[in-house]
């Protein structure tokens, strides 16, 4: 077997994910909202929010739904939609790598909501998922949809019927400066 004599000269490519390259530069956030009451005529929402001097894009990542309830439900997502009034800010949110001293922060706000009485009128719908009984449902988008600052990325969660229904929202995200 020949073997060239610059063999030593080979370099290693690795290839891996962009959310993981995201993650190792620091530039990842996952943030869970507590469990959201809904139900009757009430919705509830979590939303990304990327206030206009925030300075980075916005990649949304993955979308997570968890419905701890017996019926399933509805899970609409909306982008540029105005953000309902009565949000509240989303505290449990994380770097996904811990190496960094002191750890990064997001610019993006994580919001969220309950017991709106109006559903969402303007920004696009996107797209409805259908949220199973006593289950997880995650959208990974990994990156591909980008959200410019002053606009938002909305999960509208659809009561069943006349029933209160409780699930919570989970977001992974990256953000790059401009």
């Amino acid at each position: 077997m020949y073997i060239p004599p610059n063999s030593c000269d080979i370099k290693k490519v690795v290839n891996i994910e962009n959310p993981v390259y995201q993650s190792f530069k620091g530039r990842y956030f996952i943030g869970q909202s507590n469990l959201l009451s809904f139900g009757f005529d009430g919705y509830a929402w979590g939303a990304l929010y990327n206030p206009q001097n925030s300075g980075v894009i916005l990649y949304v990542s993955v979308v997570t739904v968890t419905n701890t309830s017996n019926l399933p439900i509805k899970s609409r997502i909306y982008m540029g939609s105005s953000i309902p009034e009565g949000a509240i800010t989303v505290t449990s949110i994380t770097p996904a790598n811990l190496a960094f001293s002191p750890p990064p922060k997001p610019m993006v706000r994580f919001l969220a909501g309950q017991f709106l009485t109006d559903e969402i009128t303007d920004g696009i719908k996107a797209f409805t998922r259908i949220v199973p009984s006593n289950s997880t449902l995650a959208n990974e988008k990994d990156g591909k949809i980008v959200i410019p600052p002053g606009s938002s990325f909305l999960t509208l969660l659809v009561p069943p019927g006349p029933e209160l229904v409780k699930a919570d929202i989970a977001y992974g995200w990256w953000e790059k400066k401009i």
